[in-house]
């Protein structure tokens, strides 16, 4: 039996996340996924690779790929490893994009990490907002939708209430609980594994 997924269109990490669902779910012994660039052709491609599934050609045609596979058994990036890297962790967040250079890709970045945490089994335990990272947690912010998944699941969301102060989006607040330098330092100096982003 063959199934097809077509995930042209849609931004990293979806059509690795995507194609990571199939296999979970199973039911069928050939596997063929349509992309439409070439960093998703070689994200899905590496994924394949490293999970024990057999990646048997791809095909070009006129800038879309279409990767044909076998698929086996998930192993280095299962949901187990990936919660097991970040579960428990604070990640603090002090800018509403990621890296330098284009502002516009750095918040398409910062969209694609949040919806990536909302995909764990086990998310991380906390997530601290401060400087232009509060933006994130306004109503107008493209990560709200991920926020609010993670805020159910149980991760406590704490926000710089001097950071909000100083940009004057205090009434603007959708997520998560104010918080001020003293709470957010004790949880930066005493929590077991910090990620800052």
């Amino acid at each position: 039996m063959k199934k097809i997924i077509d995930v042209r269109g849609l931004d990293c990490p979806k059509p690795v996340l995507e194609t990571k669902k199939a296999l979970e779910k199973g039911g069928f012994d050939k596997l063929e996924i349509i992309v439409d660039n070439k960093a998703a052709r070689d994200n899905v491609s590496r994924f394949l690779e490293k999970t024990g599934n057999k990646l048997i050609k791809i095909n070009e045609l006129k800038g879309e790929f279409t990767i044909y596979a076998e698929p086996g058994i998930i192993t280095n990036t299962g949901k187990e490893q990936e919660s097991h890297k970040i579960a428990g962790k604070t990640i603090f967040i002090a800018s509403d994009a990621i890296g330098t250079g284009s502002e516009e890709l750095g918040k398409k970045l910062m969209k694609a990490f949040t919806f990536t945490l909302t995909e764990l089994q086990e998310p991380p335990k906390r997530l601290l907002f401060m400087n232009s990272g509060v933006f994130l947690c306004l109503h107008n912010s493209d990560s709200l939708p991920n926020l609010k998944i993670l805020a159910d699941r149980g991760v406590d969301i704490l926000v710089c209430g001097t950071c909000l102060n100083f940009f004057g989006v205090n009434d603007q607040l959708a997520i998560g609980k104010v918080s001020n330098m003293y709470d957010i330092a004790g949880h930066l100096l005493a929590d077991a594994g910090v990620i800052k982003i």
